[in-house]
């Protein structure tokens, strides 16, 4: 990508990022977004079919993140929650814009399907039968998804490895 394309995508992230502060993601125009942004609304088109389009780029690079993250060191399974949790931290305000703007149902499946997150919940399934890990992995997908969107919408947060700690527990049994 050259740069020109890089400018003009993170131009538009920004804008989204500024207007989902204030308006639901059913409440911003394209129009209002170009305005935002500086950019014309057939640049926009060159790129997205719509705002929804801008947001799970913008949701699949936080995945792609958290991912680099993961696996640029050896973790042990204890820790790569932690380390979720403290990237998710480092710019919260956004994670929670992006969170709590989320129109993709299958976002906490994305998340938790990552390698080393799965692997966590995977350590168990020799102890379960394939229709108990399938009932076991959708708590967990779903329960830790939930408790990672409640401690990011909190002003007084836990710290990370507080909360981290918690999930594992939960997780682990």
């Amino acid at each position: 990508m050259n740069q020109r394309i890089a400018l003009t995508k993170k131009l538009l992230k920004n804008g989204l990022t500024e207007m989902l502060q204030s308006h639901s993601i059913y409440e911003i125009s394209i129009r209002e977004l170009c305005q935002r942004a500086g950019i014309n609304r057939s640049t926009f088109y060159k790129y997205y079919g719509s705002q929804f389009d801008l947001l799970s780029e913008m949701e699949q690079d936080l995945l792609g993140s958290v991912e680099t993250t993961l696996t640029s060191q050896e973790n042990s399974s204890a820790s790569v929650i932690q380390q979720v949790m403290e990237y998710l931290e480092k710019d919260i305000e956004f994670i929670r814009l992006l969170l709590n703007s989320n129109v993709d149902p299958q976002f906490p499946e994305k998340l938790f399907s990552l390698e080393q997150i799965r692997r966590l919940s995977e350590e168990l399934k020799a102890d379960m039968t394939e229709d108990e890990y399938e009932y076991y992995y959708c708590f967990i997908l779903h329960g830790a998804y939930e408790m990672v969107h409640r401690w990011i919408n909190k002003d007084d947060r836990e710290p990370p490895a507080w909360i981290a700690s918690l999930i594992y527990h939960f997780i682990r049994g």
